[in-house]
C-alpha cells in the first residue's frame, strides 16, 4: 500500500506555557477559591508531563525512522533490494500519516529499490503516488519518464518528460537531465528543445548566467556561451569558471582551459568533473604523473556517472607511463564494474601478458 494516500499536516508542538494557558483559560472569576487554583495548576503539571512523554515518543519515532532509512540505503548499496524495500516501507510506517520532505525523499529511494528488484509496476505506483500528492512535482515526472525510457516505452517517457519540463521552472539541472535522457535514447532533437526551454527560464543572478552559458555550450552555440559565462564570472560565479574551461577545451584553446581548470581545482578540490577534465588533458599532453594524480583524486570522490571515464583514463595513464602492474590492478577492478566493455576485456588480456 502506498503511504502517500494521506493528508499533509505539520505536527505542532505545544509549549508548556501554552499548556498552562489552556488549563487556566477557564479561570475567569477573580474571587475563585485557592483550592480551584491549586487544582488548575495541578492539571497544568499533568498536561505538561504528558507532553514531555509525547516528546520522548516523537524522538524515538524519528530515531526509528532514520534508522530504517539508513538500513534501506545500506541494503541498496549491497544489492539487497528486497531488504531495502522493506526498510524504506518501515521508515514510512513511522511517519503516522505525516508527509514531509524526508518522507518524500524516502519514497524516491523506495521506488528506485523497487525498480532495481524487478518490480516495475510497484515503482510506477510509487512515482504515481508522489505525483498524485503533488501534481507539479517535476522530479517525480522525470524519474517516471526515465523508468519508461529504460523500458523502451518512448511515448510514456516523452509524456512524463514534457510534464517535468512544464513544471521545472528555473531548475536548469532538470532541463540538462532531460537533454541527457533524450540523448541516451537517440532523441537529440527533443533533447535540444528541453535545453532551449532552460534558456527561456530567464533570471539575472550569477547562477542564471552560468547555467545558461552551460546550456549554450551543450547546444554548440559557443559565442552565446562565452557571453553568458563571462557575465557570470564577472558576477563572481565559481561554477562559470569550470564551464568556461570546458568551452576553451572544446574550442581547442588548451592552455586557457588548463589554466582555468587548475584555478578552479585550487578553490574546489572536491569537484570530480574538473579533476577528470584536467586529468584527461594531462593524459593527452603526455604528462602521465599529473594525469594519474588528478584522476585518482576524482575517483576518491563520488565521480558518479563519470567514474567509468575516470577509471578508463587512469588505466591508460598507468599503461602509457610504463606502470603495467598498476594498470593491470586497476583494469581488474574496471572489468568487474563494467563487464560489457569488450575493448577493456581485450586490453586486460594484453596487460596479463606484460
Amino acid at each position: 500500500m502506498i503511504f502517500l494516500a494521506v493528508y499533509h499536516r505539520k505536527r505542532r508542538k505545544t509549549s508548556r506555557g501554552e499548556v498552562e494557558r489552556r488549563a487556566l483559560i477557564c479561570y475567569t472569576k477573580a474571587d475563585e477559591s485557592e483550592a480551584i487554583m491549586k487544582k488548575i495548576k495541578y492539571m497544568a503539571v499533568v498536561l505538561a508531563t504528558g507532553l514531555l512523554l509525547a516528546g520522548c515518543e516523537e524522538d524515538e519515532t524519528q530515531n526509528n525512522k532514520d534508522a530504517y532509512r539508513q538500513i534501506g540505503i545500506n541494503c541498496m548499496q549491497e544489492g539487497d533490494y528486497e531488504g531495502a524495500i522493506d526498510a524504506f516501507q518501515n521508515a514510512l510506517d513511522q511517519s503516522l500519516a505525516v508527509v514531509g520532505e524526508e518522507e518524500i525523499d524516502t519514497c524516491y529511494y523506495k521506488a528506485a529499490a523497487q525498480y532495481a528488484a524487478g518490480k516495475k509496476e510497484d515503482a510506477i505506483e510509487t512515482y504515481q503516488a508522489l505525483i498524485n500528492y503533488d501534481k507539479k512535482n517535476a522530479q517525480a515526472y522525470f524519474l517516471l519518464g526515465e523508468l519508461y525510457r529504460k523500458e523502451n516505452d518512448m511515448d510514456k517517457a516523452k509524456e512524463n518528460f514534457n510534464l517535468a519540463a512544464q513544471y521545472a521552472g528555473s531548475d536548469y539541472e532538470m532541463y540538462i537531465a532531460l537533454y541527457q535522457e533524450c540523448y541516451a535514447a537517440g532523441m537529440q532533437t527533443e533533447g535540444q528543445e528541453y535545453l532551449k526551454k532552460g534558456i527561456e527560464a530567464g533570471g539575472k543572478s550569477a547562477e542564471d548566467y552560468a547555467q545558461r552559458g552551460r546550456i549554450y555550450l551543450l547546444l554548440g552555440d559557443y559565442d552565446n556561451a562565452e557571453t553568458e559565462l563571462t557575465t557570470a564570472i564577472n558576477k563572481k560565479s565559481t561554477e562559470a569558471s569550470l564551464y568556461m574551461a570546458q568551452l576553451y577545451e572544446v574550442k581547442g584553446e588548451d592552455e586557457k582551459a588548463a589554466g582555468l581548470y587548475k584555478e578552479y581545482i585550487d578553490e574546489n578540490q572536491d569537484n570530480p568533473t574538473a579533476l577528470i577534465c584536467l586529468g584527461g588533458m594531462e593524459l593527452e599532453k603526455g604528462n602521465y604523473d599529473s594525469a594519474i594524480n588528478y584522476l585518482k583524486m576524482a575517483l576518491d570522490l563520488d565521480a558518479g556517472s563519470q567514474k567509468q571515464e575516470a577509471q578508463r583514463n587512469l588505466i591508460l595513464a598507468y599503461e602509457q607511463s610504463g606502470d603495467f602492474t598498476s594498470a593491470k590492478s586497476e583494469m581488474e577492478d574496471y572489468t568487474k564494474n563494467y563487464p560489457n566493455d569488450e575493448e577493456a576485456a581485450r586490453e586486460y588480456l594484453f596487460l596479463m601478458t606484460r
